[in-house]
């Protein structure tokens, strides 16, 4: 595709391009070192920073130009005063614009890229409070010039309120704790949450097996751990390591008795072939995917009902591309050529595998529905201040998603699909699902669950897991847990109830270990 494109924020080259192959096609490569993009990142925080005083100088003169207009209306009723107080909000509507999604839509781009919401908590508000202040204290001046006794009045009663807003503010609630735990979570009505398993050390993936066993991923330690309920009472009584020794494992499926384990570079399948509960036969079907680093590699993992093996795999960073000839390269290949950057395709050993989506930045997860169509999510990136790019995508063959060219809603001009949804920005979608089971009442099949790891919905004290459902109007997403820390992994268990993975402080911060949670429905 070829079209207007959002500027890189510099060169970066790194290793040598990744092609990926089955291990018995496998032929060795050289590949160069990598080298830093912190250039790039100073770069792109540059332009970030003046981003923002642009926006400032911009909304303070506006402010500054109403304020002052419209005094000279009260004093003068001046038709000429209207004229300034209308070019004020015209300065303030193309900051608006600027900073908004249309922008991409006019100009294929985001001339101001800022958050918004952020933008004026932290630097609109107290830029009007500041304002508002100075020309309360202004006029204060202007009237003891004339009439003392009103002048002092005034300032006596600014000053109670002042001493008023203070005594508000310095009565705030308790300090949140920093990692949640179960206490703190919250559901609807006649839903209950149960800790499943406590002392679970950074959760990256969950998976069920056909005798009701749970599996998770442990990341940074590349174990798979199997948990088992013996007495079906919603809490593991059994931990057990089932396989080690792998890098970063993110995605996990159960399919034809075999677990497949998706962790960086390669797709790996285990066996217990003894039922001691402990893998004895570990087979690579595939390696060398692409694998950036901990974060951009490939992921999550799931079976269509074709019996494909279908694998989520980002790509790399805006900041390590190389824009020539309106066309993104990266290491050599231009961006049409990648084998990355979206969802793969493969048979269950591994052979034929191919890219089925392009044009995601960084997808954690893939998943099917009972009807057998595929959902995707996607993440935007997080070292440009981009509006969108948090999004949940229907994922057909051979359709573009717009990455790099574009994040969240694209023009219409551009032949890229649009999101179904897009998240508020840097939730980070790391995990969703299907609800299809008989467990939730029957609202609920054919919804999505979505775990944001990263930020909740606008609103929420911490991170959560939200339910997506459709309707003639399109995707609407809903709270459904509350109160979670590090959400990353979810799966629907053979008895209906909804397991949620959540990493907590995971190894930086031990002291607060992770969990899985069991949410069951306790109504009829």
């Amino acid at each position: 595709m070829k079209c207007t494109k959002r500027a890189v924020a510099d060169i970066i080259k790194s290793r040598a391009a990744n092609k990926f192959v089955c291990p018995s096609e496998r032929r060795k490569e050289s590949r160069r070192p990598e080298k830093s993009f912190f250039a790039a990142f100073r770069l792109t925080f540059l332009k970030f920073r003046l981003a923002n005083l642009f926006a400032l100088v911009l909304v303070s003169f506006s402010f500054t130009l109403i304020l002052l207009a419209l005094v000279q209306y009260l004093r003068t009723r001046s038709r000429a005063a209207l004229i300034w107080i209308g070019a004020g909000v015209i300065f303030l509507f193309v900051f608006l614009l600027l900073a908004s999604r249309f922008a991409v839509q006019i100009f294929g781009t985001l001339p101001l890229a800022l958050e918004l919401n952020q933008f004026a908590s932290e630097k609109i508000l107290p830029l009007f409070a500041g304002i508002v202040g100075g020309a309360a204290a202004f006029g204060i001046l202007v009237l003891a010039r004339k009439h003392l006794e009103f002048a002092l009045g005034a300032a006596g009663v600014g000053v109670l309120i002042l001493f008023g807003i203070v005594a508000y503010t310095s009565q705030s609630p308790p300090p949140l704790p920093e990692h949640p735990g179960i206490e703190q979570i919250t559901l609807p009505e006649k839903f209950r949450v149960q800790a499943f398993a406590s002392d679970v050390h950074d959760p990256s993936a969950l998976a069920f097996d056909d005798a009701g066993n749970l599996y998770y991923s442990e990341l940074v330690d590349g174990s798979i751990v199997r948990l088992r309920d013996a007495d079906g009472d919603g809490v593991a009584d059994e931990k057990k390591i089932f396989a080690s020794g792998f890098n970063n494992p993110r995605g996990l499926a159960w399919h034809d008795g075999k677990l497949y384990v998706s962790s960086r570079g390669q797709i790996n399948t285990l066996r217990d072939t003894t039922g001691d509960g402990v893998a004895d036969e570990n087979e690579i079907i595939l390696d060398n995917l692409f694998s950036l680093d901990i974060q951009h590699s490939n992921n999550g993992i799931a079976f269509g009902p074709d019996g494909k093996l279908y694998i989520a795999i980002g790509g790399p960073r805006v900041g390590q591309l190389e824009l020539k000839d309106q066309t993104y390269w990266y290491e050599g290949q231009a961006r049409d050529d990648w084998q990355f950057g979206g969802v793969l395709q493969a048979d269950a050993d591994g052979k034929n595998v191919k890219l089925f989506a392009r044009g995601l930045r960084n997808p954690y997860a893939v998943t099917f529905d009972a009807k057998g169509i595929l959902f995707a999510t996607d993440n935007g990136d997080e070292t440009i201040p981009v509006p969108d790019g948090d999004e949940l995508n229907l994922i057909e063959q051979g359709a573009d998603y717009g990455y790099p060219y574009f994040f969240g809603i694209p023009p219409a001009w551009s032949n890229t699909r649009v999101p179904l949804f897009v998240f508020t920005p840097h939730t980070a979608p790391t995990d969703l699902i299907s609800y299809d089971a008989k467990g939730f009442p029957r609202k609920f099949r054919g919804n999505l669950f979505v775990a944001l790891y990263w930020h909740g919905l606008e609103g929420s004290q911490y991170r959560q897991v939200v339910r997506m459902s459709s309707d003639e109007n399109g995707w609407t997403a809903h709270d459904f847990i509350q109160g979670l820390d590090r959400p990353v992994a979810l799966a629907l268990g053979p008895d209906g109830a909804l397991y949620v993975a959540d990493m907590r402080g995971g190894k930086a911060d031990p002291e607060f270990p992770g969990a899985i949670y069991r949410v069951s429905y306790q109504g009829k």
